[in-house]
């Protein structure tokens, strides 16, 4: 008989399993494809590994987690939450219901906090009083130098203008105009 504690996943192990599944099969990747291609980066997980991963009867260790995310081309955080960051869901009355990930250690966290504290950008949601304080101490030991010490007000400045540049670039780059309509660059496509 297998020992529980290394079959049975938590809520993280359990979310690893099910964005394994989605994103291998939203990349059109059989289980061996993607096999293969973490066996080219030099971790091998056999067929029957993906399958057992995605079945929640294998454990991803750290290794096997960025061997996935880099073989599936995402943010481990795509692999550690849940595929959305929406601040609220509706039942089918239409009433607005907050939109929860269980985070293993931490609880029950706004979806949208979680894939923010995932990315360096802030803490998870505390009692402290002092945002200021709490991003301090987040930023000391999550965030690589050169991030480290800046004030949260001052990464949120940074950070709003690289999102807003990323977005022009994006836009650039499929050919949308701000307003939804598709730009005529004088191209096939």
């Amino acid at each position: 008989m297998a020992d529980e504690r290394t079959t049975s996943l938590g809520p993280t192990g359990e979310q690893v399993r099910a964005n394994v599944q989605r994103l291998r099969e939203s990349a059109g990747l059989t289980k061996k494809q993607l096999s293969d291609r973490v066996g080219e980066l030099g971790r091998a997980i056999p067929p029957l590994g993906i399958s057992r991963i995605e079945m929640g009867t294998r454990r991803v260790d750290a290794d096997d987690l960025m061997a996935l995310t880099v073989a599936l081309g995402v943010h481990p955080a795509a692999l550690l939450l849940p595929p959305t960051a929406r601040t609220h869901d509706f039942t089918a009355s239409g009433e607005a219901v907050p939109t929860t990930v269980e985070i293993t250690g931490a609880g029950e966290v706004a979806a949208r906090a979680a894939w923010e504290w995932a990315h360096g950008m802030r803490p998870l949601p505390s009692d402290t009083d002092d945002p200021d304080k709490a991003w301090r101490y987040f930023s000391a030991d999550a965030l690589p130098d050169g991030w480290r010490g800046m004030p949260a007000s001052t990464y949120a400045q940074w950070d709003a203008e690289q999102a807003r540049k990323d977005y022009e670039r994006l836009l650039d780059l499929t050919g949308d105009n701000a307003d939804g309509s598709w730009k005529d660059r004088g191209d096939d496509g």
